[in-house]
Parts: C-alpha cells; structure tokens; sequence
C-alpha cells in the first residue's frame, strides 16, 4: 500500500477554522507551542481589524468555484462586546468551545475578560487551557489577573503530563514582558525544563521558538556547548545566530573553566571574521564587550586588522577604556585605520609618552596628523616649529611634512617650500607643490613651477586642480567648445570622444 505524506490544508487559517464552529484541537492541529502562539496572534489581527472597522476583499478558489473569502470565514461574524448589553460579548448562551477560543485572543480586553471569568464556575472546557497560559502574559492587568488566578486552579489538580505538554509553551510565553510568572508556574512544578522540551523549541519553524529554547535550555541547564556551537553554524537565521552566540558566552562564563573559556574566545573571534552579516557582526561583539568576554590583546588584534570598520573603531575604544589600554598603544599607532591611530595618538600624552609625538607629524593622514598638533598645543608646543625644523632639512624631509607644513596656514611658510619644489625626489616636489597651493602661492597668473620636472606625481602637483584624483590629474583636459549631443549628454566617454574630434576638425581648419 503506497502512503503520501500531505500537508495539512493552507485553505483556511487556524482562526478562520474557529469562525467556522471547529475546535481548538482540529484548529490548531498538531498543537506545537508555536502554532498556539500563532493562533492567538492571528485572532488578535482579525478582530482588532474588524474592530477598526476594516474588510478584507479576498477571493479564494475551493475546487471549480470562487468564493468571497467573508462568505466563508468574516471576522465580523466573531464575538464582540455588545455595548447595549453591557458585561456580556455577543456569544451564545452557552458559548461553544470556539467561542470560547476566539474571546481568549480578542483584541477587545473586555471580551477576554468575560471569557476567563467563565473559568470562576469551571465553565472553561479543558483544551482551552493553553490559550489561558498565554492570557497569563497579557498587556491587560485585569485579564492578567484573571488569567493567573485561572491557570493556578488547573495546574492544581493537573498531572505530570499535562505539566510536560505546557512546558514549550511556557517557555516561549516567559520571552514575553510579564511573562516570568508563567515560567515560574509551570517549570516550577515539574522541577525545572524537560529535555524534550528543548528539543521541541529548537526543532520549530518559528525563529522566537528557537530563540525561547536557546534561553531556557541555557537557563536549566538542558544545552550544551556542543549543541550549541551546531545551532550557531548551521542556523539561517541572524536573529537567532545572534542569540545562539550569546548563550555559548553565557554558558563559557558560567563553566567557569579556563580551557572552556579559552576555546570559546577563539571559536567567537573566528565567528566575527567569517559571518557574512554586518548585524551579526555587529550585535555579537556589542554583547561581548558588554559581559567582558574578551581580553586586552583580543580587543587590540581586532583593532588593528578587523576588516569591519565599525568593530574596528569599537574595540579601539573598549581597549583604551579598559585597564590595560595604555599597553596596547605601540599596536594601536601601528593600524591601518586613521581613527584608530588617531585615538592612540590622543592617548599618549595621558600615558606619559607625550615626547613621542613628535614622531607623528609625518603621518600620511591628516587626520592623524591634526590630533598630533592638538596634543602638542596642549602640552605648551609649537607644531609650526616643529614642522619648520622638519622642512629645514631638505636630504631627509617627508612629504608629508611639507603638507603638514601648509596645514598650519601661515603664508609665510611659503618661502621655505618653495626652493623645495626642485627636489630631487618626485615625492616631495608633489607635495611642495600642492603645499603652495594650499597657501595660495604662486598667483594664479604666474606659469607653475616644475610643471616639466620628471616624474607624474610633480607634474600632477603642478596642476590647478588639486582636488581631482590622480587619474584625472595626469589625463589632458580639453577645454575647448563644441556642439552638444543627445547622446553625448549621457556619456562621458562620448563627451570626451567628440570634444577630441571637435579640436581635430578645428585644427585642420
């Protein structure tokens, strides 16, 4: 005999099915912790929308014929408050088990109210009692109240096995803001978090299932890091790769074993080199910086060579904040990143190294190098002088001193950069130059000095256009006039063609 496995039925939605007069078993189905999650959520979302007055317009085919989906299941045929009859939602007398079902997860607080008050008489039927669990979260503190009072009677008299089949559930309610008292009430019974349990949360579709399995498991003692560290590599998710890497932290910590520690440091800075995520990235070095899961020297290597700008920034600051910050400078100053170096270089005078410094003026960024000046100033230096002293010396000067040099915007300084733009180095001919353009000399009548001088980077400093990129600076510019194309207005390499065909035809002329 051949068997197929189908899937349950995608016609009509959990809530729907209650609007049709099913229970709450053939509602919700195989009766998961999350498919009741999702059928409270769901009720909620019909019945706020029919509150606010909204009708949903869906066509549903069901065999040859289509169908209004209202004709089928229309929120507006769910119980509401009867504002005439005040106290009573319009249900039937008595109310049936989906009615029952549906008041429990109404968006008005009133209707849910008078649907636990019916559980005072014991009027509740029994397979309601997960919905009720969750009513024990809710934002309501009257219904809250009355959810509680009505779950502690049940769990009264209620067997292991009730007990065991609540524990998924109840452990995915405790996420929830008030949702602590629940956690307490259930697992409290039962001595703490089934195994089985675990492993229902962590094997559902839902991502807040698997996150609520990862803490409870982690706060019971139910996951190990073997487990873990799987969950952490071969999960999809970002959220829940997010939270799966804060538990092996929490768990390494609290071993309280060097070996464990160790281990987990290495595997987590691994995980930040190798995940693709920016958020992952991000939010896992957040929390372990926060729990001081990494060292001074972790902090400084991720500083210095991470290829994530903002964990690279971020570690320079949790290193120098921290204990032994001053110990990292010399790795620090050293990093390919100029705000790094920059808040290392901010560092010095406060670890006692302000004679250093000087050393630093020549940094090929300005960045840096502005930092450098406004440590000096602070110390009671002169960093003109200083670059003065550097730029004096001609066989042994950097290029970046000279801009340095013309960063402090004194004119006078022209005079000594200006011998210094027939230097024998290309290097510092370029710079020379694009330091008297910063100082706005020579005129801008006067023919440019060295523009014949060998080497591409001097003649590019001779130019007027500082600011353009090095491809631009060496590349002729034709500035001459021609007619425009339609073409031609949207590319530029065809603007640049017809300009070059344009000067060819007038100078034939």
């Amino acid at each position: 005999m051949t068997t197929y496995g189908l899937r349950p039925t995608l016609l009509h939605t959990p809530g729907e099915r209650l609007l049709r007069g099913k229970g709450v078993g053939p509602a919700v189905g195989a009766g998961a912790a999350e498919d009741r999650i999702a059928l409270d959520a769901g009720v909620w979302s019909g019945t706020a929308g029919a509150m606010r007055g909204r009708r949903s317009h869906c066509r549903i085919r069901v065999g040859f014929h289509w169908f209004d989906k209202r004709e089928i299941a229309g929120w507006d045929r769910a119980p509401y408050w009867r504002e005439t009859d005040p106290g009573a939602p319009s249900w039937s007398l008595p109310p049936t088990e989906s009615e029952v079902a549906l008041c429990l997860g109404h968006a008005d607080a009133r209707v849910r109210a008078a649907a636990l008050a019916r559980a005072e008489s014991g009027a509740l039927p029994a397979s309601v009692l997960p919905l009720v669990l969750i009513r024990c979260a809710d934002t309501d503190e009257r219904v809250r109240d009355l959810a509680r009072a009505a779950l502690k009677r049940a769990l009264a008299g209620a067997d292991e096995a009730v007990l065991r089949r609540l524990a998924p559930l109840a452990a995915l309610v405790g996420m929830r803001r008030y949702g602590a008292w629940v956690r307490k009430a259930v697992l409290g019974r039962l001595g703490g978090l089934p195994e089985e349990a675990v492993a229902h949360l962590l094997a559902g579709g839902a991502r807040e299932a698997r996150i609520a399995g990862l803490r409870a498991g982690a706060a019971y003692g139910r996951l190990g890091m073997t487990r873990a560290w799987e969950i952490a590599e071969g999960e999809p998710d970002n959220g829940v790769r997010v939270h799966t890497l804060r538990t092996v932290m929490r768990l390494a910590l609290a071993s309280g074993r060097q070996t464990v520690l160790d281990d987990t440091r290495t595997r987590v800075l691994a995980r930040l080199d190798a995940d693709l995520s920016y958020e992952v990235r991000r939010v896992t070095f957040a929390a372990a910086v926060e729990a001081g899961f990494f060292r001074a020297r972790d902090l400084a290597r991720l500083a210095v060579g991470h290829r994530d700008r903002h964990i690279r920034r971020s570690s320079c600051a949790a290193v120098l904040a921290g204990p032994d910050g001053n110990a990292s400078l010399d790795r620090l100053l050293r990093a390919r990143d100029t705000a790094v170096r920059s808040a290392a270089v901010g560092r010095l005078r406060g670890a006692g190294r302000g004679d250093e410094l000087a050393r630093h003026l020549t940094d090929p960024s300005a960045t840096v190098r502005a930092a450098v000046c406004r440590e000096l100033r602070a110390a009671g230096d002169d960093p003109r002088a200083r670059y003065r002293a550097l730029c004096a010396a001609p066989a042994a000067v950097a290029p970046a001193a000279l801009v340095g040099l013309a960063e402090q915007r004194c004119p006078e300084d022209a005079a000594l950069l200006r011998p210094l733009t027939r230097h024998p180095r290309a290097a510092v001919r370029a710079r020379a130059l694009s330091a008297l353009r910063m100082l706005g000399a020579p005129a801008d009548d006067a023919p440019p000095p060295s523009a014949d001088a060998p080497g591409p980077g001097a003649r590019a400093g001779s130019g007027s256009g500082g600011s353009r990129d090095r491809w631009s600076r060496s590349r002729p510019r034709v500035e001459t006039a021609w007619p425009a194309s339609p073409w031609c207005r949207y590319r530029p390499g065809l603007r640049t063609v017809a300009a070059a065909a344009y000067a060819r035809r007038e100078c034939r002329a």
